[in-house]
């Protein structure tokens, strides 16, 4: 009760101080605006081409970010532990950075006789996916840590198999921590900016997401759009952060 009291404060400054920077930072904004954004067929361009991009980043992310998860939460072999720190570069090094590492292997006259991904929907995407995939496996091996390998053999003496016992026990405990990390590496795509500047280059009604559409309004005068774009983004985050934790209280799970 006491620890309680005395964290009390400094979380009331928190909450105040985030609210003042994001409430104080849109003031300003009118209905007006908004219109003019959701006329404008760049800005609407930019936004599906952020959903589209962001939500096979996080297919990917699902794909191989959930056993990867798996692997680093039951395995304490060296290679194993090094590939978990592996695993935090993308985290660690500016987006910006990733962009020029990725366009340099893209660049490579090996990967060019395939494909050329540079100003891609799919080079956008893998740069996406590059950034945001660490989410997904540090919350999924999170979760997977909570849950002891015990629940999967006590199955298997019941008769399931070692599929079964793993989706029957382990992953339905740790599908509320998996849910999380999916959630932070979809939004952490759709905001993504440096990677997905210097790989998809930013091309209006091709490569362009709504953090390069914000900073392209910005750099040409229309700093009123770009503030009502910034606060679009704002709202999508919050509703859909909202909307899975209210998905979760209901099935009596928290994020």
């Amino acid at each position: 009760m006491k620890l309680t009291k005395v964290s009390f404060f400094p979380t009331i400054l928190l909450v105040t101080f985030v609210l003042f920077v994001i409430i104080w930072g849109f003031l300003g904004i009118s209905l007006s605006d908004f219109k003019r954004l959701f006329l404008d067929g760049e800005f609407l361009s930019a936004v599906i081409f952020g959903l589209e991009t962001s939500f096979v980043s996080v297919a990917l992310s699902s794909l191989f970010g959930i056993p990867a998860g798996f692997l680093l939460a039951r395995s304490e072999k060296f290679l194993v532990k090094v590939i978990d720190v592996v695993f935090d570069v993308p985290i660690i090094i500016p987006p910006l950075i990733v962009g020029v590492l990725l366009l340099n292997v893209f660049n490579n006259s090996f990967i060019l006789e395939f494909y050329s991904f540079v100003f891609t929907f799919w080079g956008a995407t893998i740069a996406q996916f590059f950034i945001a995939f660490p989410f997904t496996v540090k919350a999924s091996k999170s979760a997977f840590e909570l849950v002891p390998p015990i629940y999967e053999r006590i199955a298997m003496t019941l008769g399931a198999n070692y599929y079964k016992s793993f989706f029957d026990t382990t992953f339905k405990l740790a599908k509320s921590g998996i849910l999380t990390g999916l959630v932070l590496s979809w939004l952490r795509s759709l905001g993504e900016f440096g990677a997905t500047l210097i790989v998809g280059g930013g091309i209006a009604y091709k490569t362009e997401n709504i953090p390069i559409n914000i900073y392209l309004k910005i750099m040409e005068g229309n700093f009123r759009e770009g503030l009502a774009a910034s606060l679009f983004v704002v709202l999508v985050a919050f509703v859909s952060v909202l909307f899975i934790k209210l998905i979760l209280t209901k099935n009596k799970v928290r994020l």
